[in-house]
């Protein structure tokens, strides 16, 4: 069975996905758009459900997530619980973290882009990928740093 790297953007109002095949070719983008939901509860259940439903059909091998930051004490708080939800339903398989800056320096050249000059950068390396929005840009640039650090990805 074929197995995939999934590339996380997490967040309670907009998550972003992308699949990878294990050799470092893009599979997929998506987002988890939560912003109509006025509860947790429910934003947690409709981002766990979509999980659940892609990780059928594309079977995860190891997930890539951008690790978490505190920023304002109450949305960090609430986009843990995106994370322990994630670590929770794909508990046995690996899960790798990369710190945003890390990230934005490895794929764009500055620890410190914004979202924007990210989504760009990969806009102007890959144009025949196509993302709708930052979140799945973000979460592409976490596929890529995972590979370009395992040395799948030049």
């Amino acid at each position: 069975m074929e197995t995939y790297v999934y590339a996380l953007d997490l967040s309670l109002n907009s998550t972003g996905v992308c699949i990878f095949s294990n050799d470092g070719k893009f599979v997929k983008a998506f987002t988890i758009d939560t912003k109509s939901e006025n509860e947790t509860k429910l934003k947690l259940q409709i981002i766990g459900n979509e999980l659940k439903k892609i990780a059928k059909e594309y079977a995860p091998e190891i997930l890539v997530i951008e690790q978490g930051f505190t920023r304002y004490n109450q949305s960090t708080q609430m986009i843990f619980r995106v994370h322990g939800l994630v670590n929770y339903l794909f508990a046995e398989y690996e899960q790798t973290y990369y710190p945003a800056s890390s990230v934005k320096k490895i794929v764009g050249g500055k620890g410190n882009m914004t979202k924007e000059e990210i989504y760009w950068v990969i806009k102007e390396k890959y144009p025949k990928i196509k993302l709708q929005n930052y979140d799945e840009s973000d979460a592409f640039s976490v596929g890529l740093t995972f590979f370009i650090k395992s040395g799948v990805i030049k």
